[in-house]
């Protein structure tokens, strides 16, 4: 009987040249028709609730809280937000000179502290926001730094004033 001779056939070998070849020619389009775009990033923390013991401390905090509407921005400090300065538009523009000129006052006070919570109005536009975050974040270049005493007493300089920006949630 011929049963116990069998053919054993050789399996074909696949020709992946082609299925590579498109594949390549796949990711070149993909790469030809992506946007490039360049994303620019303002860092900012989330707001954080935290309960402080007001007897232990000597000094109040700043608790510098800034709202901001189209036509003006209230500057209010300490636990109660009680509103220190109102700032006014003209014309639609804020006077960001006169603005940083109160923030250097407020830094002077209390040059430890680092952090400003903003609360912009839902109808303020993005680029407003923008320039008063740079307005409230540093000296501007070429001015006179900022001076005074920690808690400790020494005499501190700096060019930043406060580079913690916190957003209050806006609905």
């Amino acid at each position: 009987m011929n049963l116990t001779k069998r053919k054993i056939k050789k399996l074909a070998k696949l020709n992946l040249i082609p299925i590579m070849d498109a594949v390549f020619i796949f990711i070149f389009f993909l790469l030809m028709s992506a946007q490039f775009l360049e994303i620019r990033e303002i860092s900012s923390d989330a707001p954080s609730v935290a309960e402080v013991e007001v007897e232990k401390m000597k000094k109040e905090p700043l608790n510098l809280m800034l709202e901001i509407s189209d036509k003006t921005i209230k500057v209010k400090t300490g636990f109660d937000a009680n509103l220190k300065k109102t700032f006014t538009s003209l014309e639609g523009e804020f006077n960001l000179d006169a603005i940083q000129a109160y923030i250097v006052s407020l830094k002077s006070q209390y040059i430890e502290e680092e952090t400003v919570v903003l609360k912009p109005d839902t109808t303020v536009a993005y680029e407003k926001i923008v320039q008063i975050m740079d307005t409230v974040r540093s000296i501007k270049y070429g001015k006179t730094p900022v001076v005074g005493k920690n808690t400790k007493g020494e005499t501190i300089q700096t060019n930043v004033l406060f580079d913690k920006i916190v957003f209050d949630a806006v609905i």
